[in-house]
């Protein structure tokens, strides 16, 4: 049986991809859930940062004795490629040219046309990201440098204590 530290890299990576994934996935199910979907700001704090906590918390127990790289794929390629695939959600659901970013990110934070995809009224909050904007993602990918620079300095620390 392999040891803690002895884990493959890539399997650590991985999971704590799938940690990221499904925590955000459970988070939006939550304010859709508790009809809290329309506080786009409490949404975009809590996607912002709690996904990428826990992914810190599973990197730092599982990930040890690895290189800033290693980090980096870890926490700020998630939250990159999140950027771009709600950018690209909201150029689909605004019927705006991605090649126009002017456009997409003022159409998404104007909320005109209303970004939704389902016209029912009972679905009309399922899929929304009224919350993204310039300040969700210059904070979230900051927080997520934060968190890249943490693990960093916990794995240096602990490779001095050793």
């Amino acid at each position: 049986m392999q040891s803690q530290s002895k884990k493959n890299p890539v399997a650590v990576l991985l999971i704590g991809w799938l940690i990221v994934l499904g925590s955000y996935l459970f988070i939006r199910l939550a304010f859709i859930l508790l009809g809290l979907n329309l506080k786009s700001e409490a949404l975009g704090v809590c996607l912002a940062v709690i996904p990428y906590l826990l992914g810190v918390l599973y990197l730092g127990k599982y990930g040890k004795s690895q290189k800033t790289w290693f980090y980096t794929l870890g926490i700020l390629f998630p939250s990159i490629v999140e950027k771009i695939a709600l950018y690209f959600i909201g150029a689909f659901l605004c019927g705006i040219n991605p090649t126009n970013v002017a456009g997409v990110m003022e159409a998404v934070v104007i909320r005109e046309p209303f970004v939704n995809l389902f016209t029912q009224q009972s679905a009309r909050y399922v899929i929304n990201i009224l919350f993204f904007n310039w300040t969700y993602i210059v904070c979230s990918i900051a927080f997520s440098v934060i968190c890249v620079v943490i693990l960093s300095k916990a794995q240096k620390n602990t490779e001095n204590d050793r």
